[in-house]
């Protein structure tokens, strides 16, 4: 009698290998898909994440503006050797910026190049600190090493009046442990407020920084789009009286347009004038004028990705595209864009 051997033929074989393999073929498919998708997902959060941190420095400093700077008895002229906005009209303007420029500075695709001028502003450990200043030399203690003066701060007194701001200390500043010899008169008199500057002898008594996109002195990281660059802050050495290295705020930035609203004809109840180009203010005129500015920047949004395609070839980044830029992201069609918008009302100018 015969016996049939049990088994599979070499066509159920090659039947279930087939099975086999688009089975693990879609199971892979998918496993890719999805590890794409999050990792497209989590550098749109580092993005986001990276976008808080940064641009809610720059929104502190922009909310500065003007603070801590005097208007009256300023001998100095200038508080960088080189353009921009090294000269001042009528003294230092709290808040500047340079309109789409063509020349003279290092930007991104023409973005605007902006310079806040604040004691907030300086990376020393004296820059923000303030306090007020009493007959007899009496100073307010905060109780806090990270807000209370230590003695060799270098600092500046102001007098504060009604229309003038003067300065009664050196333009170079003087250690806190000998502002007693810049108390008002007396009780009577309006109180003087100090304001703390930088750790060593100033060049100006005031800080100042700059903002802008730079592709130059920063290494842009590979998942940038082309022709994009780092949102920076630089403050100007008192030491050099150049700019320091670079701080980075914000990868991947393509634009950053600057915008003023303008009380031009000192009404609160008529809307305001608004405006890309302050440079021809005067420091009063700023002081007196500028109600509120915002500032947009175009960042893209996590990295290339290339089932993605731009809704739109322009995105328009400011209120409108005559206050702002229509920008071309046509050649950028695989990659998100999102436009951040800081609005702040300066708080430190009013006459």
């Amino acid at each position: 009698m015969k016996r049939r051997n049990s088994g599979f033929s070499i066509l159920e074989l090659i039947i279930a290998l087939a099975i086999v393999m688009l089975v693990l073929a879609a199971a892979t498919t998918f496993f890719i898909s999805t590890v794409r998708q999050y990792k497209i997902q989590t550098k749109i959060v580092e993005t986001n994440i990276e976008g808080v941190l940064g641009l809610e420095l720059f929104r502190q400093d922009l909310e500065s503006l003007g603070f801590g700077v005097p208007w009256d008895n300023v001998t100095v002229t200038q508080d960088k050797s080189a353009a921009p906005f090294n000269a001042f009209s009528g003294g230092p303007m709290a808040v500047v910026s340079l309109n789409n420029p063509t020349s003279g500075t290092v930007t991104v695709n023409k973005s605007d190049y902006l310079v806040i001028r604040s004691t907030r502003v300086g990376m020393g450990s004296a820059a923000g600190k303030w306090t007020t200043l009493q007959a007899g030399g009496n100073t307010r203690s905060w109780g806090s090493t990270e807000e209370d003066f230590v003695g060799t701060d270098r600092v500046i007194v102001l007098s504060p009046t009604l229309n003038h701001q003067a300065l009664v200390t050196p333009g170079t500043g003087i250690h806190f442990s000998d502002v007693a010899s810049y108390a008002p008169a007396d009780n009577l008199t309006v109180t003087n407020i100090v304001y703390g500057v930088d750790s060593t002898n100033l060049s100006f008594p005031w800080n100042r920084a700059d903002y802008y996109i730079d592709n130059t002195l920063l290494t842009v990281p590979q998942r940038c789009a082309p022709n994009t660059g780092v949102l920076v802050k630089r403050v100007v050495s008192h030491a050099t009286l150049d700019l320091m290295p670079p701080l980075p705020l914000l990868d991947c930035a393509a634009d950053m347009e600057v915008i003023y609203g303008l009380d031009t004809d000192a009404n609160p109840s008529t809307a305001l004038v608004w405006s890309d180009d302050i440079s021809g203010f005067t420091a009063d005129a700023i002081r007196t004028q500028l109600k509120e500015v915002r500032v947009y920047i175009l960042v893209q949004e996590g990295q290339r990705d290339d089932s993605y395609r731009t809704p739109s070839d322009n995105i328009t980044v400011g209120p409108s595209v005559s206050l702002g830029s229509n920008f071309d992201v046509s050649g950028y069609t695989n990659y998100r864009w999102k436009v951040y918008t800081i609005v702040v009302k300066p708080r430190n100018l009013g006459n």
